[in-house]
């Protein structure tokens, strides 16, 4: 489950990482360094997985710790898409007020409406590289040990980028949200309706980004 999700959350930031690249500035940097402590991560969950499995709780309360932090920051990359559309909104509102400015505000509203979208996901990137760093950390105090030092002498190879990322299925099992996605496709599927949007709501970390990629795969 934990590979899952943090496999998912990589590619979010990636995709914000090109997408973004020309706006983000100085947070960008700070993207760029969660994606490659998470990737750098990565490494261990092998090791933490098939220690979970031989009934380890140091290693199932490290997999906890780093979904967790996976999905603060699919949060943060949702937020600051959200921020960005309201900021948006709301400049556009002001412009229908104001003709005379209106051809200054548009060249400038591309700019400003990301800017306290981006000073606030720098904050929260700052506080998820702290928790990433104790992850990290953490390791040692584990006994987790990364994917290319298991045993003595033995060269584990690393999974191929097919075998990375399971089937729909398996994810669906795995992360336990078999129910909210049958849910979701009756919503969708209903012949009678008809429906063209279904929303998904939920408190920050619920994985309700993760849900949707599900189905939409299915």
């Amino acid at each position: 489950m934990t590979e899952t999700v943090v496999n998912f959350v990589l590619g979010k930031l990636g995709e914000m990482i090109v997408k973004e690249a020309q706006f983000l500035g100085k947070v960008g940097s700070k993207v760029k360094w969660v994606e490659t402590e998470l990737t750098r991560i990565k490494c261990y969950l092998t090791d933490a997985d098939n220690k979970r499995r031989q009934g380890e709780k140091r290693a199932e309360n490290y997999l906890n710790e780093l979904r967790d932090v996976a999905y603060r920051i699919e949060d943060a990359i949702d937020t600051f898409y959200v921020e960005i559309e309201d900021n948006r909104h709301k400049l556009k509102g002001n412009n229908q007020k104001d003709h005379g400015c209106l051809g200054k505000l548009k060249k400038l509203g591309r700019k400003t409406t990301k800017l306290p979208a981006l000073h606030n996901l720098g904050t929260q990137l700052d506080e998820i590289r702290d928790v990433l760093e104790g992850i990290f950390e953490s390791t040692t105090h584990y006994q987790i040990n990364p994917l290319q030092e298991r045993g003595k002498g033995e060269t584990v190879p690393m999974p191929s980028r097919r075998a990375t990322y399971q089937t729909v299925e398996d994810e669906t099992e795995i992360v336990g949200f078999g129910t909210h996605k049958k849910e979701v496709l009756k919503l969708i599927l209903d012949p009678e309706t008809r429906r063209r949007v279904v929303t998904i709501v939920g408190c920050g970390g619920l994985g309700k980004t993760t849900l949707a990629q599900m189905v939409y795969k299915k």
